[in-house]
């Protein structure tokens, strides 16, 4: 693309006469200089305090009296969904539009999660948005996070939105807060939330810092907490549902302290609700899985793992659903190739791609190259850098190296 990560299609600070606003590469709208300056100034002003949330960025353990201690670097962001609050209230829901573009980026070697002193071959989900504000023009921003984050895309996709609208100033004062360090719990969770300097503030929560003690002065606006808590505990509930009885029991317990989702704090619904969220992604493909290697077998499974019975509900926790996933996606995989053993039905993309997810997953568990193990699977035919290189008449050698790595071999 030719306008990437922050460059602006047209420069609305170097030319903010009426002019320029009229021209018609801004769909024919019309924006005055005053307009222009009160757009500015709607777009710098700080969210609601309610929609700040703090992400840990970095730990370190210090020696106290009472013995170590724990303590986080808290860095400020905002929901993408605050962001777009903000554009629908100042141009409304037809003002502006944003786009994506979305590649996977290959080939990238990072260590491997299981074992720091290995590195593993790795991919990257790259999303660019493009924000187009109607009258003003556009600026586009890009977000990345590693392919087997299962959530990659949704993560690449709010990084590449917020990015594109801080340069048109929307949120851009999060970047000037300082980083903050505070006390965790044992389960690397702040003690407490940092407090927001009164320029971070928007104008209404200043005066309510102003006007502490004064009980005769009139009352400001109340954050949007309320409405907030509501929407996010009714997806809670809404994912309870999805994801059973012994799952959401367990995510409730260990991720908000108790087991009614209506008695969840505000401060740990969200962490509740991503927990949630990611399990109920493991649901959606156990149900996958189960479907190729059928009910007798998925059967097998749940008894050989102690599972009291079939059901979702039945699963106790997310230990548990890794292992079934784990074993039932294997058998998937394996089935799949052995019905397509001998022909090209399976694209060399998608054999290629099993091939590499078997071999890793052998790799980490045995502490090897990955290198090593697909070199041994194939006995020296295949090797990691000419993977790439493949057509589909490879197809065949690819998945019986995928069907040795399954059987035990690349040990």
């Amino acid at each position: 693309m030719a306008h990437v990560n922050g460059t602006a299609t047209h420069d609305i600070t170097a030319r903010p006469d009426a002019a320029w606003a009229e021209s018609p590469n801004n769909h024919g709208i019309q924006i005055s200089p005053e307009r222009l300056k009160e757009v500015r100034e709607l777009l710098a002003a700080a969210f609601d305090p309610a929609e700040i949330k703090w992400r840990i960025t970095a730990t370190s353990t210090q020696q106290t009296r009472h013995g170590p201690q724990k303590r986080g670097q808290l860095v400020a962001y905002a929901d993408q969904r605050a962001y777009t609050d903000r554009l629908n209230q100042v141009f409304g829901e037809w003002g502006w539009t944003r786009s994506y573009e979305v590649q996977v980026a290959q080939n990238f070697e990072r260590r491997a999660p299981s074992d720091r002193t290995q590195t593993a071959i790795a991919a990257k989900v790259v999303v660019v948005s493009t924000v187009t504000i109607y009258g003003l023009g556009s600026h586009t921003g890009v977000g990345e996070e590693w392919a087997d984050d299962q959530n990659a895309a949704t993560r690449a996709e709010a990084q590449a939105f917020k990015r594109a609208c801080a340069c048109f100033g929307l949120g851009r004062y999060l970047y000037n807060l300082d980083q903050t360090w505070v006390d965790l719990d044992q389960h690397n969770r702040p003690l407490h939330a940092p407090t927001l300097p009164d320029w971070a503030l928007p104008p209404y929560a200043q005066r309510q810092s102003d006007r502490s003690g004064n009980r005769n002065g009139p009352r400001p606006r109340q954050p949007r907490q309320s409405m907030v808590q509501q929407e996010a505990l009714a997806k809670v509930r809404e994912l309870c549902g999805k994801v059973g009885r012994g799952l959401s029991q367990f995510a409730l317990k260990k991720y908000g302290g108790v087991t009614d989702p209506g008695k969840v704090g505000f401060a740990k619904l969200t962490l509740v609700f991503e927990k949630l969220t990611d399990i109920g992604n493991g649901i959606d493909r156990l149900r996958r899985a189960g479907g190729v290697i059928g009910n007798t077998r998925y059967s097998a499974l749940c008894r050989e793992l102690g599972l009291s019975g079939e059901a979702i509900d039945d699963i106790p926790d997310r230990e548990t659903l890794k292992a079934l996933l784990e074993r039932a996606e294997a058998e998937a995989t394996l089935t799949n190739d052995s019905g397509s053993a001998g022909s090209t039905a399976v694209s060399i993309v998608e054999a290629r791609g099993r091939l590499v997810q078997a071999a890793r997953k052998a790799a980490d568990r045995n502490r090897r190259r990955l290198a090593d193990v697909i070199a041994e699977a194939s006995d020296g035919k295949l090797s990691l850098e000419e993977l790439k290189n493949l057509t589909d008449a490879d197809v065949v050698l690819v998945t019986a190296a995928t069907e040795r790595i399954g059987d035990g071999g690349g040990q």
